[in-house]
């Protein structure tokens, strides 16, 4: 059903070993960061835990020191009731006479009451007296005992506390000493830990210094392409759906013909065996596909002022009317929507034609990790309305499902049609010189414009001041907008046909 390819041109595809290696390399820096910032909060923890085990230690260190001082006061007053209770009862019997005979007013009260109460002789309140003496000295006696007996325990009790207080530091200083051995290893290793980011860091570098990406879609590829851009019309209405090829479009411009759309996908990265079904030019095409510097421009003909202004163009015209030998008619479909075309093919033929080249970036990539623009907002549904075709965009995490007429978009091979980015560029029309029922999108100057990236949308301006220039999308600050890399459709409707939630 399709010509072989004839082609000596590669077809580069991504580079799945860089790919490869800098996943791994990314994988590895995240392990190491995870790392990184556990060790971090351990050290701080441990830190936290090593000042307040000195707090505590402190603490211990100041409890021991006045329980030592409470031993030794202890300890003295021990000593002193032993003391005391080493003196001769006699002594006592002794001194306590000589103060009652001196006149002692402790002593004295007691032998007068002894003598009013029994009436007795000096003799016999001598007698009392002794015994009065030696009572009170048992009382005194009992008293120490039962006061040394106090202090023994209590000396005991603190003496075991102080043992207690000793442990208690001893084990603090160890668990302060554990801990901060633990500390310097894990700052040991934290210091490996980082210099291991930075080599890693710099591995990754070097890799995506050797990455060569796509110039229209920023994907990694094996080799730099240097052929020029490859444009194709292609078919989109119902008859001519599912469609060939429009998955390995890099871009893919949808503009509005009389009455429904048509597709204008653009191919560089990629050739796919097949693309179609190829349709007709537009004048429009002209100024849309000039910025590509040099295109070859696959279409299925058109009319003669159509044909003279792709003829004064830097278009290269690869269609069927010049080369009709590269296309070819299935069988499954019915005119005109049947006629299709091999991209590597048209390269080849496109290949003998001066004055082309690569197509510059047309737009600006985000790298990895580089935050959104500042005045996106969030973004999951887009709804285009052409004149009798309605467009509807669905955010599915990675890319943005595109649905026509209430039926997804996909491919011959069922995929679904989901580009990374999806941009609606708000465009005038005007009546085609070449055809007055033929609209001609107004594709230099500029207006505003919606891109749809990331699960986000940034309200923008188009800006284009001439053909050969590339069309610059900024926010509304003036700065220029990054999408994500990958394949971009690029929604052509008029002003006030969009909306988005």
């Amino acid at each position: 059903m399709c010509c072989a390819a004839v082609s000596a041109l590669a077809t580069p595809a991504v580079s799945q070993g860089n790919q490869q290696i800098l996943r791994e390399e990314e994988a590895t820096l995240r392990q190491q960061e995870q790392r990184r910032d556990e060790l971090t909060e351990q050290i701080a923890e441990m830190e936290a835990a090593v000042q307040e085990l000195a707090r505590q230690i402190s603490e211990s260190a100041d409890q021991a020191a006045v329980t030592a001082t409470e031993i030794e006061l202890l300890a003295d007053e021990f000593e002193e009731t032993v003391d005391q209770r080493r003196e001769p009862e006699a002594t006592r019997v002794k001194i306590a006479i000589a103060t009652f005979r001196h006149g002692d007013p402790r002593q004295s009260g007691l032998i007068d009451e002894i003598k009013r109460l029994d009436n007795r002789s000096e003799s016999t309140s001598s007698r009392v007296l002794h015994g009065a003496v030696v009572n009170d000295t048992t009382r005194r006696l009992d008293a120490l005992d039962v006061r040394l007996q106090e202090l023994n325990d209590k000396l005991a009790q603190t003496r075991r506390r102080a043992a207690d207080l000793q442990q208690q530091l001893e084990q603090q200083r160890g668990s302060q000493q554990e801990l901060t051995g633990e500390i310097a290893a894990a700052r040991e290793e934290l210091e490996t830990t980082l210099v291991a980011i930075q080599n890693t860091n710099t591995r990754i570098e070097i890799e995506r210094a050797r990455e060569i990406r796509a110039l229209l879609t920023g994907l990694t590829i094996d080799a730099q392409v240097s052929r020029p851009a490859l444009a194709v019309k292609i078919d989109n209405i119902a008859p001519a759906m599912p469609q060939s090829g429009i998955n390995d479009a890099d871009i893919v411009f949808v503009e509005e013909v009389e009455g429904a759309t048509r597709l204008a996908a653009v191919f560089h990265s990629t050739a796919p065996n097949e693309v179609g079904p190829v349709r007709s030019m537009r004048t429009g095409d002209v100024d849309l596909l000039t910025q590509l510097n040099g295109p070859l421009f696959a279409n299925s003909g058109g009319n003669r002022g159509t044909r003279a202004a792709v003829n004064n163009s830097t278009l290269v015209d690869v269609g069927a009317g010049t080369a009709g030998h590269l296309y070819y008619r299935s069988p499954s479909r019915r005119a005109p929507h049947n006629l299709y075309a091999n991209a590597a093919n048209l390269w080849s033929e496109g290949s003998s034609y001066s004055g082309t080249g690569a197509p510059p970036p047309i737009f600006m990539f985000r790298e990895p990790n580089e935050p959104l623009n500042s005045t996106a907002v969030a973004a999951s549904a887009i709804n285009i309305a052409y004149a009798y075709t309605r467009v509807q965009y669905s955010w599915n995490g990675s890319g943005w499902n595109r649905t026509q007429d209430g039926n997804p978009t996909v491919d011959t091979a069922g995929v679904r049609t989901s580009p990374a980015t999806v941009i609606v560029q708000f465009t005038n029309y005007r009546r085609s010189a070449a055809d007055s029922r033929s609209p001609e999108a107004i594709t230099v100057g500029s207006g505003s414009a919606l891109v749809f990236t990331d699960g986000q949308v940034v309200e923008a301006t188009w800006s284009r001041p001439r053909a050969t220039d590339i069309t610059v999308y900024t926010d509304s600050e003036g700065r220029p907008i990054s999408i994500l890399p990958g394949r971009t459709w690029v929604e052509l409707p008029r002003p006030d046909s969009t909306t988005y939630s």
